[in-house]
């Protein structure tokens, strides 16, 4: 368990620093000014909505089936994860596109503390695993 605990942690470690490269992207990159971002803000902002939710209703969705030995708990629980933070990681994209598109920063940075929130309450911790898993009754 403690092994599959620290491959969890690198996953979510990964996942979350991506998100911080696509800032250091957006600061680093010379955007083009003049761009229509204005067309995408709503649209995107929709869809950042609707990923937040699946990001918070899939892992539960998933963890519904599956079996109860080890293996496959720790392959479903592994599963879960990469599910939800990929969901969150996505609203960023969302602020990173906004942001190619000359979005300022007052309009990028709310994505990237949506996905950040959405990931940090999905940190792996034993207590989250331990009460995650289904009583074998």
């Amino acid at each position: 368990m403690k092994d599959s605990l620290f491959v969890a942690r690198i996953l979510w470690a990964a996942l979350f620093a991506s998100t911080l490269i696509y800032l250091l992207v957006l600061e680093v990159v010379e955007l083009q000014s003049g761009s229509s971002w204005e067309t995408l803000l709503y649209p995107l902002a929709f869809a950042s909505v609707a990923t937040a939710g699946a990001s918070l209703i899939a892992p539960r969705m998933l963890r519904r089936g599956g079996g109860h030995n080890s293996t496959v708990t720790h392959d479903r629980d592994l599963t879960i994860l990469i599910v939800a933070l990929a969901l969150a990681e996505s609203i960023a994209i969302f602020g990173l596109v906004l942001g190619f598109l000359g979005a300022p920063a007052t309009v990028v940075v709310p994505f990237f503390a949506a996905a950040w929130i959405l990931m940090i309450i999905r940190f792996p911790t034993k207590e989250k695993r331990t009460r995650q898993r289904p009583s074998s009754n």
